[in-house]
């Protein structure tokens, strides 16, 4: 399953940016570094997610065996008077994995906020557009087309 979506991306890209520098190729090569604004964020922040994925995964599943523990020997807990032991050790349990769990909040709220570089970069691009339109004669559709290949060429 991973392939098929990493090979539909890049030949996203590829393509996207051929066309791009086809129709309007200043523009093109003008918004040409806001592609690695998109995309090296997105790829960092996923790698750094999955891995705190893995890890939340550990710590619930530690916080889940101290669970069963006790509830499989629930007679033994009670008869010894040990709830207050048994919620100390799944409290402690469930601790790391609570910050792994803000970890993975902060992450996933940069890659949200990195998002907003697609307004900044409709805005530089409109910017260079008009000017190009104004200014070096090109035609609106071309450049309206290029910027929009251009900025899903990132996406």
């Amino acid at each position: 399953m991973q392939l098929p979506n990493c090979l539909c991306h890049l030949s996203a890209l590829v393509f996207s940016m051929v066309v791009g520098f086809i129709l309007s190729w200043r523009l093109a090569l003008a918004s040409l570094p806001f592609v690695f604004l998109f995309v090296g964020p997105v790829l960092g922040m996923g790698a750094l997610l999955k891995g705190l994925g893995m890890k939340m995964k550990g710590a619930y599943d530690k916080g889940g065996g101290v669970a069963d523990q006790a509830i499989s020997s629930i007679r033994t807990v009670y008869s010894y008077v040990g709830e207050q032991q048994t919620i100390d050790k799944f409290s402690n349990a469930l601790e790391t994995s609570m910050r792994l769990g803000i970890k993975q909040g902060f992450t996933k709220g940069l890659m949200i906020g990195s998002m907003g570089m697609v307004f900044v970069t409709w805005a530089f691009v409109a910017w260079v557009g008009s000017y190009l339109v104004t200014q070096k004669g090109e035609t609106g559709g071309p450049v309206f087309v290029s910027a929009i290949c251009v900025i899903m060429a990132g996406l």
